[in-house]
């Protein structure tokens, strides 16, 4: 732990170390494994947020391919400092059963992780000199971020221990 960290976790325990009506504090974490004991020791309620089950894979999906595909800006932040706008993506091919088939296959994906993947489809698809969005490159994008979900699972499984080859 940086000093910083360590002045900073020193600072929240001072201030939370009695009742107070004039404070809350909310943490909010993926890893609470992660939080010190201390921390922990200092929350009174605790509320879980599962990860999204398949209908909200499915919504969260299709919301990301608006934000980044087919918004206006194709989801491109700064246009306006840019001199040349981004090409405009085509999509073809992308039905319902496509879209339902990539939420089965991202069980256990965070809504991060759905963002991080639909961000990758939207790469691969600007990677294209066509621009275009078809459901095979879109099930190739799927597939290679569930392989990549897996192994990272299975890495943070084994503790991050490296391999030996």
């Amino acid at each position: 732990m940086s000093e910083a960290q360590r002045s900073a976790l020193n600072a929240l325990l001072f201030r939370t170390g009695d009742q107070s009506r004039d404070i809350v504090l909310v943490l909010a974490t993926n890893r609470p494994g992660d939080l010190d004991s201390a921390v922990t020791d200092r929350i009174d309620e605790v509320i879980e947020f599962p990860l999204p089950g398949e209908e909200e894979r499915l919504k969260l999906l299709k919301l990301y391919l608006n934000k980044y595909l087919c918004d206006d800006n194709n989801g491109s932040k700064g246009g306006f400092f840019l001199k040349k706008q981004p090409q405009k993506i085509a999509i073809k091919d992308l039905s319902e059963d496509v879209f339902r088939e990539a939420a089965t296959k991202t069980e256990g994906f965070s809504g991060r992780e759905i963002a991080k993947l639909m961000a990758s489809v939207q790469a691969a698809v600007y990677g294209r000199p066509d621009c275009i969005l078809d459901a095979q490159l879109f099930r190739e994008i799927v597939d290679y971020k569930v392989v990549e979900h897996h192994q990272r699972l299975k890495l943070a499984a084994e503790g991050g221990q490296p391999c030996q080859i």
